[in-house]
Formats: C-alpha cells, sequence, structure tokens
C-alpha cells in the first residue's frame, strides 16, 4: 500500500470539504404562530375579608393556550442558529365602586386593584420561561357614592435566552411546543365599614406573536461540485492502489 499517496488524496479532500464550507450561504428560514385572549368586563370582586389562612378573597380567572411551531428540517442544510422572541400588547382597566346604604350624610371607601400576569413558557423542549405582571390600582372616598377608575396599556415583549440548548433540541418532525397563560384577578382589597363595594378587572385584552427563526447554511453548487470532484479523487486513488 502506497501511504504517501493515500495521505495526499486524503488530504485533498479534506481541502475540498474545507472550501465547500467557506463557500456556503447561509439563509433564515422563519416560523410564527399568534395568540390573543380578548377582554372581559365580567370579573368582579365583591368580598373585602380574608380567608382562613389571611389572605384577601379575589376573584381569579386563568385562560390558557398551547402553541405550535416547526421544528428546524434537517433537509434543508446545517443548521447553525435558533432565535426565539415574542411581541405583545396587553391592557387592563380597575374600577371600584363603593356606596352607604344608610340614610344621612354619611361617606363611602373603597380601594381594589386589577391584574394581568402573563406567562409564556417553551415546554418542548422546557426550559425557558418569561413572565411579566401587571397591576393597575383604584381608589375612592369621602362621598355617599364613590367611584374610581384607572387604566394601563402597554407591550410584554423580550427573547429566549438559549445558551443551554444544543442545536439538536430544534432539529426533527415533530413541534416544539409553547403555552401561553394569563391569570386576571380583581382585588377589592379595602371596603369601608358598613359600605357596598365591588372590583371589576376589565378591559383586560393580550395578544402578540411568538418567532422562531432558524439560522442554516446551504452549500453553494460550485462547492457542491468541488466537493464531488474530492471525493471522486479519493475514490480512483484507492482503486489504483487495490489494482497496484
Amino acid at each position: 500500500m502506497n501511504i504517501k499517496k493515500l495521505v495526499i488524496s486524503a488530504g485533498l479532500a479534506a481541502s475540498f470539504f474545507i472550501g465547500s464550507a467557506a463557500h456556503a450561504t447561509i439563509m433564515t428560514d422563519s416560523h410564527s404562530t399568534s395568540f390573543n385572549f380578548s377582554s372581559y368586563d365580567t370579573l368582579y370582586d365583591r368580598n373585602a375579608g380574608k380567608d382562613e389562612n389571611g389572605k384577601n378573597y379575589l376573584t381569579k380567572r386563568i385562560n390558557r393556550k398551547t402553541l405550535f411551531v416547526d421544528r428546524f428540517d434537517s433537509s434543508l442544510g446545517t443548521l447553525l442558529d435558533v432565535s426565539i422572541w415574542f411581541e405583545s400588547d396587553w391592557s387592563l382597566t380597575s374600577t371600584v365602586n363603593s356606596y352607604d346604604p344608610r340614610n344621612g350624610n354619611r361617606t363611602a371607601t373603597g380601594k381594589g386593584k386589577s391584574v394581568s400576569n402573563q406567562q409564556i413558557r417553551l415546554i418542548d423542549p422546557f426550559r425557558e420561561i418569561a413572565k411579566n405582571n401587571e397591576v393597575v390600582r383604584s381608589n375612592c372616598r369621602d362621598t355617599p357614592r364613590c367611584r374610581d377608575t384607572d387604566s394601563a396599556a402597554g407591550s410584554f415583549d423580550g427573547s429566549f435566552d438559549l445558551t443551554d440548548f444544543t442545536r439538536s433540541d430544534f432539529i426533527g418532525t415533530d413541534m416544539l411546543d409553547f403555552k401561553v397563560v394569563r391569570t386576571l384577578t380583581a382585588d377589592l382589597l379595602n371596603c369601608g365599614f358598613r359600605d357596598r363595594c365591588w372590583q371589576r378587572n376589565s378591559n383586560n385584552a393580550w395578544s402578540g406573536n411568538i418567532y422562531v427563526d432558524y439560522t442554516y447554511s446551504v452549500p453553494e453548487p460550485s462547492a457542491l461540485a468541488l466537493m464531488g470532484l474530492g471525493l471522486a479523487g479519493l475514490g480512483a486513488s484507492r482503486l489504483r492502489k487495490r489494482s497496484s
């Protein structure tokens, strides 16, 4: 066996592979999914007392949605990087009402808050969760019937830290799973002595999009041709060795 010829042929083939990688085209495969939690106007809390654990009574509603995004199709090329980010908008209103049902010029007092807790969780592979908590307060006093309303709106945007992931976590035919959870709370914190009070959580919409970008490389046709020539040369060298 001619070891020198074999080493030279292998080196040529390796150089063709390196050259082909240097001439690869970088591309992006983009995917997205959306969610929309509509506004509820019927979330009321009419109690200002406490439970057996000393916590305020409150009214709560939880909304959940599971979303799916394709993993990377390895037939497209070689996966280099993955980016996952999201953009969303929310709104929230807190309204407290209080009145004194007794006769006379007595004053009413009420205090409460509305909460929208938002979570976006990457389930499979499960290692990432993004959280946001919005609170709007309302407070009224010093009139026989008092009412106070306050509103807020904003954006909840962000990205997932995928440092600890491997690229193989995102390759395959099954789907990436995301769970989007919103927890709404109407909490009446205080109601004046003998007053009748209620707290409302309303105008509480939350909607957005989750984006997944796969960055991958595809060898250019010329690079593929060079790779083929390198493999052909290596094969021819082996045939010559066998014939000799």
